[in-house]
């Protein structure tokens, strides 16, 4: 074998023997059978181009790549595979989603309890019961301790008793406070929860908490009253979402796990830019009637997407976050191209049947643009990443 060759074999068997340290005995048995350790991975080519794709720790992706630039064998992939991905993560996966969707279904059926059973029980066997499943969740949550999901799920189960506690005391006498003192006092009385939890679930739970608080408290107090407008609003809950995506990247970035989750940035980015798009929708749509309030978001938004862009492409790179500023680019210009459309049909009076069809091809057009250059975009990731 040339000194390539050599090269490239001793890399792949450093990484696949840095993954079966890292496995079960069955999984480095089945690589030991299956030829990986020892000359599984067959070079087809000794450039230097191929060489620098094995000098990386192995993972899925390096894993497929390989096998698919015919550096790996059918028989070493599917042992790295098996070797990367065991069946005993599919059962973690599982049972971790289970967990979840169980402790959601529970909740859910103890406030369907209190629904149904409402007129036939007392006052005291409604608070005894949510005060003694408080108590339960916080106590267990305690004892398997907050580095435990089943930890972290207690404590969540718990802030949310703590909120069905909150509407049955108002029900139950009549205190004629309004909606948003609810989230906002519950939102206030589970921070120290939400704190010391750790838990990403949990901390976004609190933030749609303090969203709806801040959207009740717009509509039954400040709209009402003509103080505050809607774009102000908007510019309120985008500060907020905001706020809370930038802790998370900082948090991110200084070690915290918990944090890193990518479904966590994508609701965070989706809330910003959904609570900035609106007011520049409504823009479009009554320009001459917007404030200047609604000019501001709109420019607003423009540098968010771009400042979005440029975070999520070059220094994050997260594919799925681009895709989430395409998806709010796209909505706010089909909107601008309707509204031309529109307005060029009441002018020049053409059809409305020949105006939606070719509505709908643009449609068409800018989605499948925007596929094609998100393709093209994770393409270019995949071989800058590589590099």
């Amino acid at each position: 074998m040339s000194d390539n060759g050599q090269s490239l074999d001793e890399a792949l068997r450093a990484d696949v023997s840095g993954i079966a340290s890292r496995s079960t005995p069955e999984a480095r048995s089945l690589l030991a059978e299956s030829g990986v350790a020892r000359n599984a991975f067959i070079p087809r080519t000794s450039s230097p181009e191929s060489s620098a794709k094995t000098d990386k720790p192995a993972d899925i992706k390096t894993i497929r790549g390989l096998h698919q630039d015919e550096l790996l064998s059918d028989q070493a992939f599917d042992a790295a595979m098996r070797i990367l991905r065991p069946a005993s993560s599919w059962y973690t996966w599982a049972e971790r989603n289970l967990l979840f969707f169980g402790s959601a279904l529970v909740l859910a059926g103890i406030i369907f309890f209190f629904a149904y059973n409402w007129s036939v029980m007392g006052k005291f066997l409604k608070f005894g019961l949510i005060e003694a499943g408080i108590a339960a969740c916080a106590i267990g949550s305690y004892f398997l301790g907050l580095n435990r999901l089943t930890g972290k799920l207690l404590l969540l189960s718990a802030s949310i008793l703590l909120g069905v506690l909150m509407a049955v005391y108002g029900q139950t006498y009549q205190t004629g406070a309004d909606a948003f003192e609810l989230f906002t006092g519950w939102a206030a009385l589970i921070f120290g929860w939400v704190v010391v939890s750790e838990f990403a679930a949990l901390w976004l739970t609190w933030l749609v908490l303090v969203n709806t608080g801040a959207i009740l408290y717009w509509m039954q107090v400040l709209e009402p009253c003509h103080s505050v407008t809607f774009e102000y609003l908007c510019m309120g809950l985008a500060l907020i979402d905001g706020a809370a995506l930038a802790l998370r990247e900082l948090g991110a970035k200084q070690g915290m796990d918990w944090l890193s989750g990518k479904w966590l940035r994508g609701i965070l980015l989706l809330a910003v830019l959904a609570a900035l798009a609106v007011p520049t929708i409504v823009l479009i749509i009554d320009f001459g009637d917007a404030s200047k309030v609604t000019g501001i978001i709109a420019i607003s938004w423009i540098l968010v997407s771009a400042g979005g862009y440029a975070c999520y492409r070059f220094i994050f790179r997260d594919m799925a976050s681009l895709a989430i500023i395409v998806t709010n680019l796209c909505a706010v210009l089909l909107t601008f191209t309707g509204k031309l459309m529109l307005d060029s049909n009441h002018y020049y009076g053409s059809g409305e049947a020949f105006m939606f069809l070719f509505f709908a091809l643009i449609i068409i057009a800018v989605v499948s643009a925007a596929a094609f250059w998100l393709k093209k975009t994770a393409a270019k990731m995949a071989k800058e990443t590589a590099k």
